[in-house]
């Protein structure tokens, strides 16, 4: 399935506000920004965990793959597309300017 940056904003908040639905009711909580942002930053050490791992510098309790690295870089992507979505920022739109900002100041 290809999809593009907006997309996924969308289909993410739409899969989070179901998810949060069901976690309401069975928990009484909901998740809300700062959740979603915390959550961010405990994904971010699982990806930093994992190529620590790939890379040799990290004992290996249990080895680490690319396929590990997919996953925990996918969940990392989903509350970053959640919190974009949240807040309405055009990430797409962000993105591009991101790269040829990049460009310029890189590769001119």
């Amino acid at each position: 399935m290809s999809i593009t940056i907006a997309e996924a904003q969308k289909l993410s908040f739409r899969t989070f506000e179901e998810i949060n639905r069901k976690i309401s009711v069975a928990k009484g909580k909901v998740w809300n920004p700062f959740v979603i942002a915390t959550d961010m930053l405990e994904e971010a050490g699982e990806v930093a965990s994992v190529v620590k791992g790939l890379e040799g510098y990290k004992p290996p309790e249990k080895v680490k793959t690319k396929e590990m690295l997919a996953i925990e870089l996918s969940d990392l992507l989903y509350s970053l597309l959640l919190l974009a979505e949240y807040y309405k920022v055009n990430l797409e739109e962000t993105f591009v300017k991101t790269i040829r900002d990049y460009e310029r100041r890189f590769l001119k």
